[in-house]
């Protein structure tokens, strides 16, 4: 093996541990799961500790590939999910487990913010909506219902922050990325929002130093190096958010494309060169990994984690094996589009864009006696095409209209789910050549450039270049979709009464 980087992609289910050479080609890669506990309903936590662990056994592994030598490997990138609450004390452990991206215990917090500052000086302030998912409330959360585990905090940080300060020994740092969707970041000036922060009396202290994710985040402490048998003194990076990560390894080129990320959950982003700010308030921005350009982006809360919901509740257990999921989707094939007129709202951990309401919850729509299963499930797979096109709408709404889209993550390896989408969209698009490989190769573009071996991202051989698979939608496909979006899209408003009812007796 020629000089290699290996990356650390901390996800919801497991850490991700991959190498790739120096023209961006993986050479290996390995996956470690590890739980998300779920004590409470809308509580999602994990253990920092086992991120460390599941990287220490996902190198191990990858160290046994013949085409991987330790003494090879150049860099280290980080990556990781976003939104995050994880406090550390001042050697570092965490005073309290991680309160994740999927957490929405915090609505108290949430709301008391807006209704303390207003939503529409936050959104001025931050480019962002504020909701429950965000890092701000639940910091909120922790000093009003852990005082203790609060009082020993030394910085709040994010999830690769912490697997960063597991391999260099370096804490209080994170990168802009993951600063700026925690809530308490103005990304016009590129500080934290003190004026935020002071307002609802937070310690300045404990928010970390905000660097580029191009940067070096130190070096692999000896410690390090011997756990994981490597070699003392690689460049590790700051590393970004997943997200961030994620538009860099995509590929998108020029101002008129954008990327689809479509796993547990699904967003679109594509790059901006300042943050765009919606008089609706529907859409996020955060920073590309150069600190500069920005990321405008749309999240759509429940995706690949709905349709494993349904096909648990409508087909059994959850399906491991991919042939599984190819047999499943041979069957729907026989149904259809718009799903013999039952329309799924994906709502099920509440919504983001476009309405920021954590009180919405799933349903279907249409429903009789000739309804099946097979039906419902291929009516999940079009609720989320609905939900993308609706985002995407948004784009030529705030005039960023989206010629062409490329579409990675874990659930692009359907490509009856992408022919929906696509057919959905009605806009061409292009699948990703590695769509699961997408975030780590934006981690290793950072790790490059972070270790000199690159100037800047756009020196990145490759950069922009894809021979992913090309679709355009079939015409008549798109017609029958847009009878159905036009009916999707008028649902929320009728229903939002009676979930709001909902979640006030849940309370």
């Amino acid at each position: 093996m020629n000089q290699g980087i290996l990356v650390y992609d901390i996800g919801t289910t497991s850490v991700k541990s991959a190498v790739f050479d120096l023209s961006g080609v993986l050479i290996g890669s390995v996956s470690v799961p590890y739980e998300t506990h779920y004590p409470r309903p809308g509580w999602a936590e994990q253990d920092p500790e086992q991120f460390w662990f599941a990287a220490i056994q996902g190198t191990r592994k990858l160290l046994v590939f013949p085409e991987i030598s330790s003494r090879e490997i150049a860099a280290v990138g980080l990556t990781g999910h976003m939104n995050g609450c994880l406090p550390v004390d001042i050697d570092g452990r965490p005073s309290y487990p991680e309160l994740i991206h999927a957490d929405s215990r915090s609505g108290v917090q949430s709301a008391r913010i807006r209704s303390l500052l207003g939503e529409d000086y936050l959104y001025q302030e931050t480019a962002n909506p504020t909701d429950e998912h965000l890092s701000l409330p639940k910091i909120l959360w922790l000093r009003d219902e852990q005082e203790c585990a609060f009082e020993r905090t030394a910085w709040f940080l994010n999830a690769k922050d912490y697997l960063r300060f597991k391999l260099t020994g370096v804490l209080g740092y994170t990168d802009f990325s993951d600063a700026s969707l925690t809530g308490a970041f103005n990304l016009k000036k590129r500080d934290w929002s003190w004026d935020i922060i002071d307002a609802l009396d937070l310690p300045r202290e404990r928010f970390p130093t905000v660097r580029n994710s191009i940067e070096k985040g130190g070096v692999l402490s000896k410690e390090a190096a011997t756990v994981l048998g490597l070699t003392q003194g690689i460049p590790v990076s700051l590393g970004g958010g997943d997200a961030s990560c994620a538009t860099r390894g995509s590929g998108i080129s020029g101002s008129r494309q954008a990327y689809v990320s479509l796993g547990s959950s699904a967003w679109v982003s594509r790059l901006s060169p300042a943050p765009v700010l919606d008089p609706k308030r529907r859409i996020q921005n955060f920073f590309d990994l150069d600190g500069r350009s920005c990321n405008v982006c749309g999240t759509l809360q429940s995706a690949g984690i709905a349709l494993d919901w349904a096909i648990r509740l409508l087909g059994g257990d959850k399906m491991e094996d991919p042939l599984d999921y190819r047999r499943l989707e041979k069957d729907l094939e026989a149904v259809p589009p718009g799903s013999d007129g039952v329309i799924f709202l994906p709502y099920l951990m509440g919504e983001r864009t476009p309405h920021w309401d954590a009180s919405a919850r799933g349903m279907f729509i249409g429903l009789s006696l000739s309804s099946n299963p097979k039906t419902l499930l291929r009516s999940v797979y079009e609720g989320i095409a609905f939900g993308l096109k609706e985002i995407i709408d948004i784009y030529g709404a705030l005039s960023m209209p989206i010629d062409s889209l490329i579409l990675l993550g874990g659930g692009i390896r359907s490509d009856f789910w992408w022919r929906i989408i696509g057919d959905t969209i009605g806009k061409p698009v292009i699948i990703h050549p590695f769509p699961t490989q997408a975030i780590s190769l934006g981690a290793a573009m950072a790790a490059g450039v972070a270790a000199g071996i690159w100037s800047s991202l756009e020196e990145v051989p490759g950069t922009g270049v894809l021979s992913g698979e090309r679709f355009t939608a079939d015409p008549e496909k798109n017609k029958v979709y847009a009878r159905y979006y036009t009916l999707y899209q008028g649902i929320y408003r009728q229903v939002k009464p009676i979930c709001d009812g909902l979640a006030e007796i849940r309370k």
